[in-house]
């Protein structure tokens, strides 16, 4: 098997759906030899947040000399983007080998009359048969969808928990209410197994500690005090934590929601410590949190990719995340009239979410991001009536960009969000672009 081979291979078990539920993934990983046990684990959940906060902790761990594994999902533009191994991508005939060792293992429960793994599932495999051979000091493992049934919950002792901030989304999997979804994300908390949790709204927070007294693990609630924002531009902004008083940090990711989710990581350091699980001396921790949230870079959130005119790229698909980043847009570019090229999948709440960054919405334009679930543009187009009559349609990313930036002035801002797969499409072409004729 060679890596095209692979990739085939995983992207054919897309016919297979989403499966919520353990039992599948715990019959695969048994017959893998459980190579989750062997490996010390962080475990992150959360609706917002938990791939900013997985990488500040993994390069925060990195800069205090341990090797660190991380597992996140989905990939922006390149499949091996979902492993890593301090700081680099699984390589291609890595990718290949464990891809036929998990393969071999599949063939063997079909035959035995058990289902086909989904697409996650033989993912999340890999992964684990993957990181068990090479050992890192730390695996940082993100959920792909709610917590309880994910199949990366098919774990049975992390040794930290991490809930992210959580609000609305895949409503169709984890329920219509707050307290539905947070029960799924708190899923993932284990017995006596400390939980670090986001400020989180109250009904939430009571969920979340409900379900850790039950399992006897030690509730560990973040102080939203705990940071002060000392002054943001788009280069970046700088904060300082309760707990270094005299140390300003700069954080390289835009957005002022990026200062908790880096004071959340910098807080699962400091629990990892207080339970045994890392000894540092005070002094090598704050370097490395200082070194680490510095150099700490999540492509596709808030990230600016061009210049005349700037262009921000956000993968912001829900509620929460739309409110969040009109909330930054307007922080930190105050005065510009923007356009918003969005295109969006069909089994989100298209309705909710544009209602959340309509003030973003000066001129738009409307794209098809690639894939089955993504909705037709002419169906957005409603949606935006309200607030603008300059609006554009054209299904294809790539003409979509150069459409984008055609209405776009020299001093003014394109925003593009909606999709994290458009935002995958539009990092490339753009990067494209840009290497091709030197500017955009």
């Amino acid at each position: 098997m060679n890596y095209q081979d692979a990739l085939n291979y995983i992207h054919g078990t897309y016919q297979f759906g989403k499966k919520l539920g353990l039992e599948n993934m715990q019959d695969l990983l048994h017959k893998l030899g459980n190579p989750q046990d062997s490996l010390k684990i962080i475990h992150v959940a959360g609706t917002n947040g938990k791939g900013s906060v997985c990488s500040f902790l993994a390069q925060i761990l990195t800069e205090a000399g341990f090797s660190v594994g991380l597992f996140t999902s989905p990939y922006l533009e390149r499949f091996n983007e979902r492993i890593r191994l301090t700081g680099e991508e699984i390589a291609d005939d890595e990718l290949a080998r464990h891809t036929c060792i998990v393969k071999e293992k599949i063939e063997a429960m079909i035959e035995e009359g058990r289902h086909q793994p989904s697409e996650f599932e033989v993912v999340t495999a890999i992964a684990f048969s993957y990181y068990a051979e090479k050992m890192p000091d730390f695996l940082i493992l993100e959920v792909g969808l709610g917590g309880r049934l994910d199949a990366t919950n098919a774990i049975t002792s992390p040794v930290l928990s991490i809930i992210t901030s959580i609000g609305m989304d895949h409503t169709q999997y984890l329920g219509n209410t707050l307290t539905e979804i947070a029960k799924e994300k708190a899923g993932i908390i284990k017995p006596h197994v400390p939980v670090l949790v986001y400020p989180q709204d109250h009904e939430v927070e009571s969920v979340i500690a409900e379900i850790a007294r039950e399992k006897s693990a030690p509730y560990l609630q973040l102080d939203p005090d705990g940071i002060k924002i000392l002054e943001r531009s788009f280069s970046g902004q700088i904060v300082k934590f309760k707990e270094f008083p005299d140390t300003p940090l700069l954080i390289s990711l835009l957005g002022e929601y990026q200062g908790m989710n880096a004071y959340v990581a910098f807080q699962g350091m400091k629990a990892l410590m207080n339970y045994d699980v890392l000894n540092l001396t005070d002094g090598t921790l704050e370097q490395s949190v200082k070194n680490g949230l510095r150099k700490t870079l999540w492509a596709g959130r808030m990230e600016i990719l061009g210049v005349k005119p700037l262009i921000l790229i956000d993968g912001a698909h829900n509620q929460q995340a739309g409110e969040t980043l009109v909330k930054s847009v307007f922080q930190l570019f105050p005065g510009r009239k923007i356009t918003l090229l969005f295109g969006m999948l069909n089994d989100k709440d298209i309705k909710g979410f544009v209602e959340t960054i309509l003030p973003l919405a000066d001129k738009v334009v409307l794209t098809k991001p690639f894939g089955p679930r993504a909705a037709h543009p002419r169906e957005l187009k409603v949606y935006f009536e309200s607030r603008t009559d300059e609006i554009h349609i054209e299904p294809s990313v790539e003409r979509a960009i150069d459409l984008s930036l055609e209405h776009t002035n020299p001093e003014d801002l394109l925003v593009i969000a909606g999709s994290l797969y458009l935002i995958g499409e539009a990092r490339t072409y753009l990067k494209k672009r840009l290497n091709k004729t030197g500017c955009l």
